[in-house]
């Protein structure tokens, strides 16, 4: 678990550096048609982080709302009056991420061994925590990336240096 734990660490990280440079009017810009923007790749890891929660009987700290806004089928605008600020993205972000941390130090065998409660990927992720750690790891690591591609499309630079 320990490796798991430094890889969701370092992705942590990585979105916090992905968008270090940006400013608010930069966070809701649709570089491509189809492209998801920086405030909507924030707010939807966060949900996925979210949902962690929810797969182990707890309240997730976001809403409704959030599912709407970034929930799966949902769709960024380019209005950034209908988004957080970037400050408030990363905090909750943040707190989401430690939460996250603590129920993965406490679940137990018995939970990550029950099956995938679904809606999504019953079958290649046939347990709960086969669930768990995609929202932790490859769910994440999927959208940084495409908040990294963005980046290139806005002309901006790795920030990894890579």
């Amino acid at each position: 678990m320990k490796n798991i734990r430094n890889l969701f660490d370092f992705l942590l990280v990585y979105a916090d550096l992905l968008v270090k440079d940006l400013d608010e009017s930069e966070m809701t810009i649709i570089s491509h048609p189809g492209m998801n923007h920086p405030a909507w790749i924030l707010g939807h890891v966060t949900i996925g982080l979210d949902f962690v929660a929810k797969l182990t009987g707890q309240e997730m700290a976001t809403d409704e709302n959030w599912m709407k806004v970034y929930g799966p089928g949902s769709t960024p605008v380019d209005d950034g009056s209908q988004y957080p600020s970037k400050v408030e993205l990363l905090k909750i972000l943040h707190d989401v991420h430690a939460r996250t941390v603590e129920i993965l130090e406490s679940i137990s065998d018995e939970q990550l061994a029950l099956p995938n409660p679904g809606p999504f990927l019953q079958k290649e992720l046939p347990t709960t925590g086969d669930l768990i750690l995609h929202l932790v790891t490859t769910h994440v690591a999927v959208h940084l990336g495409q908040l990294s591609a963005w980046r290139r499309c806005v002309d901006k630079k790795s920030v990894l240096g890579i």
